[in-house]
C-alpha cells in the first residue's frame, strides 16, 4: 500500500479556511490592489517633506492606519491561499501582483519613518502626550533614532527590500517545489513521505519501524539540498549583519534584539538556563518513554514521541471544538465566543494536502479574522497545536482595542497566550480525570509537545542562531557542513552521551523557516516561562487573574515584553519564572515515574 497526499481540489472545503471572508472574489481584491496603489501615491504626495506641524502629523499617522488596515487585507488575500496550494500558477500570479504593487509602495509609505525620525526629540515627545493612541508608535521612533541613516539611505534600502526578502522565499521553493521524498519501507508496506506526513505524524508515531525509516528518508532527501539551502541562509543572514554595521550596532544579535526591545542579558539567559538546567529532566523524561516503547536504544529519531496509550485516540475538527472550549472556557464568554466564531466562519485550514506548507501558525488581520493553518491529524499533540494558535488569535483579536500603529507586542511576549492555552487546556484535563492511565498519557503528551517544543525544539534552534551570528561576526567561513556541525553539536550537548545522536540529527537546522525571521526561536521559551505561570495563576484564582490576562492582551504594543509580562503578574525581570517553569517540567516526570 502507498499513501499519498490528495491533491487541494480534492480536499472537502469545510476543512478549509474561508479566504472568501477578506475579499469577494479575485477581481475585488485586484480592484482594491489598484486602490491600495492610488492611495499609497496621494499619501507620499500630500505628506513627504510636509512632517513638521503637529496638526499634519496628525493627519499623516490617521491616513497611514489606513494604508496599513488595507496592506494588511491584501497581502493576506495574496499569500494564505500560496500557503495552503503551493504548486497553484493561478494562486501564484495573484500573490505577484501584490509583490508588484507593495514593492513600490514600500519606499511611498517608509518616508514616514525617516522624516518623524529626524525631528526633535522634544517635539517627538510632546505629541506622544498629546496623541496617546499611538505613544507606543512614538516610543518605537525614538528607540530607533540613534540608528537612523540619512534620509536617502533609509529610502534606498526601502527600495531593495523585496531582494532582501528573496532568500525566505528561495527557502519555501527548495522546501515545497524542488525537494521530494522517495516511500519507504515499513511493516510490509510502501508508505509515502513529505514533509507535512513526517512532521505531522510519522516523527511521532508510535510505530517504531514507521518512525526510524522514514526519519531515515526524509533526512536522506534534505541532505541532497544541504549546501543549496546554506547558501541561501547565508546569504540572509549576511544581508542582516550589513544593517547592522550601518546603523552602527555591536553586532548582528544586538540590531536583532533591538527590535524585539529585549536587552542581550534575556536573550542569553533563556538559552543558558535552560541548557543548563532543563536538560536533565528532559533526558530522564525521554528515557521513561523509550523504556515503556521498548526501545532498544534511543536515536534522535526516538525523541519525540509520548507514552503508548489506549488514550492515544484520534478525534475530528469538529469534535475538537466542543474539547478545546471545555478547557479553555475559564476564559470568559467572549473568548469563547471566538474560539466559536473561528470554526464556524472557517477560520481553519485543517486539511492535509499535497503542496501545503508545514506546521502551524495563526495570521490576524487587525479588521478581520484570525486563520490559523494545520495539517490536522487528530492526535493529542494536533489538538494542542490548536489550542496554542487558538492563544494566538484570541490575543489579536483583543489588541484591536489599542491602534494599529500599537497593536504587535514584541516577539519576547508573542508566545505567551499561546503556550498558555497549551498548559491550560492539559491542566485543565488532568484536574477532571484522576485516572492513573489517564494522567500518565495527558503528562507524557503535555511535556512531549508544550515543553518539548517550546523549551528544546526551538530553543535549540536559539543555541544554534547564537552560534551562527557570533562566527558570522567574527568573520569565519560558515557552508553546510559547518551549519550542519553547529547544530549537531548543540543536539548533543542538550542530550548528553546516552543517546545516539547520528550525523543526520545535524541537517536538521534545514527544516525550520524562522532562522528567516530574525531572533525568534529563543522567544518560544520566553513565552512559554510566561505562559506556565499565567496558566497556574488562571487556574488558581481565576476571579481576579481572568481580567487582569485579558487585559493585558488587550494592551497589544502599548507596552515592553517586561512591562506586559509585569503587568499580568510575571516579572522577568529575574530568571525566577524560567526556574520555576523548569522546576516545574521536572515536577511532571516525577509524578510520570510514580505513575509508570
Amino acid at each position: 500500500m502507498t499513501s499519498a497526499m490528495p491533491k487541494r481540489q480534492e480536499i472537502d472545503v469545510q476543512l478549509t479556511w474561508n479566504t472568501d471572508l477578506l475579499f469577494p472574489s479575485p477581481e475585488n481584491y485586484k480592484e482594491n490592489l489598484v486602490a491600495y496603489a492610488e492611495q499609497v501615491a496621494a499619501f507620499e504626495s500630500n505628506f513627504k517633506g510636509k512632517l513638521a506641524d503637529k496638526g499634519i502629523i496628525v493627519a499623516a499617522l490617521t491616513e497611514y492606519e489606513k494604508i496599513v488596515i488595507l496592506d494588511s487585507r491584501l497581502s493576506h488575500y495574496a499569500f494564505l491561499p500560496l500557503e495552503v496550494d503551493k504548486m497553484n500558477t493561478e494562486l501564484a500570479s495573484l500573490a505577484n501582483e501584490y509583490d508588484l504593487v507593495s514593492a513600490k509602495a514600500r519606499p511611498q509609505r517608509d518616508f514616514l519613518y525617516s522624516e518623524l525620525g529626524q525631528l526633535d526629540e522634544a517635539f517627538l515627545l510632546e505629541l506622544k502626550e498629546e496623541q496617546l493612541q499611538w505613544a507606543a508608535f512614538f516610543d518605537a521612533i525614538l528607540r530607533d533614532k540613534p540608528h537612523q541613516l540619512h534620509p536617502l539611505q533609509e529610502e534606498l534600502l526601502s527600495n531593495f527590500a523585496p531582494t532582501f526578502g528573496q532568500p525566505y522565499n528561495n527557502y519555501g521553493v527548495t522546501k515545497f517545489e524542488d525537494m521530494t521524498f522517495d516511500n519507504f519501507e515499513a511493516n510490509g508496506e510502501t508508505l509515502g513521505n513529505s514533509y507535512v506526513l513526517f512532521e505531522n505524524d510519522y516523527e511521532l508515531s508510535h510505530d517504531t519501524e514507521i518512525r526510524r525509516n522514514s526519519a531515515a528518508g526524509f533526512y536522506s532527501t534534505l541532505k541532497k539540498y544541504k549546501n543549496t539551502t546554506a547558501a541561501t541562509y547565508l546569504s540572509h543572514i549576511k544581508n542582516e549583519q550589513i544593517e547592522a554595521r550601518l546603523r552602527g550596532f555591536d553586532s548582528t544579535i544586538d540590531f536583532l534584539l533591538h527590535s524585539q526591545n529585549v536587552s542581550r542579558d534575556l536573550f542569553d539567559r533563556q538559552i543558558d538556563v535552560i541548557m543548563k538546567e532543563l536538560a536533565p529532566h528532559m533526558r530522564r523524561y525521554v528515557k521513561l518513554v523509550a523504556k515503556a516503547h521498548g526501545l532498544d536504544k534511543i536515536t534522535h529519531a526516538d525523541l519525540k514521541i509520548s507514552l503508548p496509550s489506549e488514550y492515544n485516540q484520534r478525534i475530528t475538527p469538529e469534535e475538537s471544538k466542543q474539547f478545546l472550549i471545555d478547557c479553555l472556557g475559564i476564559l470568559g464568554e467572549d473568548y469563547v465566543k471566538m474560539i466559536e466564531q473561528s470554526f464556524d466562519e472557517r477560520w481553519i485550514d485543517f486539511a492535509q494536502n499535497e503542496g501545503k506548507a508545514t506546521g502551524g501558525f495563526c495570521a490576524t488581520l487587525y479588521d478581520g479574522p484570525s486563520y490559523i493553518l494545520l495539517s490536522w491529524t487528530g492526535l493529542m499533540n494536533e489538538v494542542l497545536v490548536l489550542a496554542h494558535e487558538l492563544g494566538h488569535a484570541g490575543h489579536f483579536q483583543l489588541a484591536k482595542k489599542q491602534s494599529v500603529l500599537s497593536y504587535d507586542p514584541s516577539l519576547y511576549f508573542i508566545e505567551a497566550p499561546s503556550t498558555a492555552n497549551e498548559v491550560l487546556t492539559c491542566n485543565t484535563l488532568l484536574k477532571n480525570n484522576q485516572d492513573p492511565g489517564f494522567q500518565a498519557y495527558l503528562i507524557s503528551e503535555l511535556i512531549s509537545r508544550t515543553y518539548f517544543h517550546n523549551m528544546v525544539t526551538h530553543l535549540l534552534e536559539a543555541a544554534f542562531q547564537r552560534e551562527v551570528y557570533t562566527r558570522l561576526d567574527n568573520e569565519e567561513y560558515l557552508n553546510g557542513d559547518i551549519l550542519c556541525q553547529i547544530k549537531l553539536d548543540v543536539i548533543k550537548k542538550f542530550w548528553g552521551e546516552d543517546f545516539e545522536i547520528g550525523d543526520d540529527a545535524g541537517l536538521i537546522w534545514m527544516r525550520q523557516p524562522h532562522y528567516y525571521i530574525g531572533l525568534y526561536p529563543y522567544t518560544y521559551s520566553a513565552g512559554l516561562t510566561i505562559g506556565t505561570a499565567m496558566a497556574k495563576q488562571l487556574e488558581e484564582n481565576p476571579e481576579e487573574v481572568v481580567e487582569k490576562w485579558l487585559e493585558t492582551l488587550s494592551l497589544g504594543a502599548s507596552l515592553s515584553a517586561q512591562d506586559l509580562a509585569k503587568h499580568a503578574g510575571v516579572d522577568v525581570s529575574t530568571d525566577q519564572p524560567l526556574k520555576e517553569t523548569i522546576a516545574y517540567v521536572g515536577s511532571l516526570v516525577d509524578k510520570l515515574e510514580q505513575l509508570i
